[in-house]
């Protein structure tokens, strides 16, 4: 069996302060890697058969080649120690906080039902792993690495790359602040403290994306901002997420700022990601709308868009059903060129009456055929006693505004504003007030 992953941590520090530098794996030549915190060492072997045994069994430092003891700490912790006369060797040199993150990285890998192994190295030795974990069907592979001494975020990129050329996942956990955090798949971490109880903390890197209505429309009009914000968990907890895909590595469309750091990656949820991606998305769907392009898309739809309104407009407002598809008949006389010109349709008369539904059915159909898109008519905030109009959360017109009231300047910086109006004496009294370049919409009216 293993041993506890608390006896474990416990005993480590001990043996450290002590001045031992144990490594905690060991090579066999028949076995191969054998693992002193592993249950069954990790290749389904006892400890007894390494420890106390003679002839001795003949194992060696998996870094240096140098020859190992099994042996047993006084709060029955596993280990290996070098014999006499060993080579300087790198895994003697690790501090006590290195060895301890690693210890805390494997027993959360195997926590979360995952092999893992400590000081794993590549086959065809491109990388070697702190902690290589691999789920249980063997399908994936995900290397740990507690990354504390200094490294340029060259060789850190690098050094991913050649993961990922293996199909290998990394995650990189430090406890201090460097400046390769954001652009490799990584998070910070805080040691425990000697609190009882007390156990590892992710404290950077870990986030979540929200929408922040912004307090003023005339500077930010519409969404608001998104914010990418830190969660903090326990480090066991991470690492169980990432392992299950309930968190994953997302690239940002723009950089965020966490705890004073620029983050250009975050570990997050699935469902955060798309939702910062579908915000991005609309983002830059409203920047091309206000473009020159867009706007001139948007105010002059094309003929069959213009027809399409119309019909849509007439049973919406009349109750019909839609019609059978006919083919209409072969033309008699030359097709003219330019603009054709729609009739009037009796049922698309609004009038000052008109009740909400047929407003609100006339609007949307107008907004859906000259953007595609459903808009949002809240009447519960009022502007200028009009009713205003969103398309995806940003303020795209008003409904029947009254134009004395309408704060005419506060609006001047929304290109495609529409104002829409119930009757042609309705658009002149708007139009009167209202400043060059606004859109005055007179619903049921075609080509208005």
């Amino acid at each position: 069996m293993s041993v506890p992953s608390a006896t474990v941590e416990a005993g480590t520090k001990d043996l450290l302060r002590e001045g031992y530098q144990v490594p905690m794996t060991a090579m066999h030549p028949e076995r191969g890697r054998i693992d002193a915190t592993a249950e069954g060492l990790g290749c389904d072997w006892s400890w007894s058969a390494v420890h106390r045994v003679r002839p001795r069994a003949p194992l060696t430092c998996p870094e240096c080649g140098h020859g190992l003891r099994a042996k047993v700490s006084r709060r029955s912790l596993r280990f290996f120690a070098h014999d006499p006369g060993s080579p300087t060797c790198s895994l003697t040199g690790e501090t006590m906080e290195h060895r301890l993150l690693k210890l805390e990285l494997v027993l959360a890998a195997r926590d979360a039902g995952w092999h893992a192994e400590l000081e794993v190295p590549a086959a065809s030795g491109r990388w070697r792993a702190d902690v290589l974990a691999t789920s249980p069907d063997g399908s994936r592979r995900m290397a740990w690495e507690a990354q504390l001494s200094p490294i340029t975020t060259d060789d850190i990129s690098q050094r991913t790359e050649r993961y990922a050329a293996d199909g290998v996942a990394v995650c990189w956990v430090t406890t201090h602040r460097r400046p390769w955090l954001g652009e490799v798949p990584a998070v910070r971490a805080k040691p425990p403290s000697e609190q009882p109880g007390s156990q590892w903390q992710v404290t950077e890197g870990l986030t979540r994306f929200t929408v922040e209505p912004c307090e003023d429309e005339r500077v930010c009009p519409g969404d608001g901002h998104g914010v990418w914000s830190e969660v903090q968990t326990l480090l066991q907890e991470f690492v169980a997420w990432s392992l299950s895909h309930r968190v994953i590595p997302h690239r940002l469309s723009r950089p965020a700022y966490l705890a004073g750091n620029q983050w250009d990656q975050v570990w997050t949820a699935p469902q955060y990601a798309a939702a910062a991606e579908e915000f991005s998305r609309a983002a830059e769907r409203d920047r091309w709308l206000s473009s020159p392009r867009g706007s001139a898309r948007v105010m002059a739809p094309q003929q069959g868009d213009t027809e399409n309104f119309a019909r849509q407009a007439a049973r919406l407002l009349t109750g019909a059903q839609p019609t059978a598809r006919r083919r209409p008949p072969a033309p008699q006389t030359p097709r003219t060129t330019g603009r054709p010109r729609i009739p009037a349709n009796p049922a698309l008369e609004i009038g000052p009456d008109a009740s909400i539904p047929a407003l609100h059915a006339a609007v949307t159909a107008w907004v859906q055929t000259a953007t595609g898109s459903t808009p949002q008519i809240r009447h519960s905030s009022r502007i200028a006693n009009g009713a205003p109009i969103y398309l995806d959360d940003k303020p795209y017109g008003v409904l029947r505004p009254d134009p004395e009231q309408m704060d005419w300047q506060r609006w001047r910086g929304l290109k495609d504003l529409v104002v829409f109006a119930a009757t042609r004496d309705e658009r002149n009294r708007i139009a009167v007030a209202a400043p060059n370049g606004v859109r005055i919409v007179v619903l049921g009216q075609p080509g208005s």
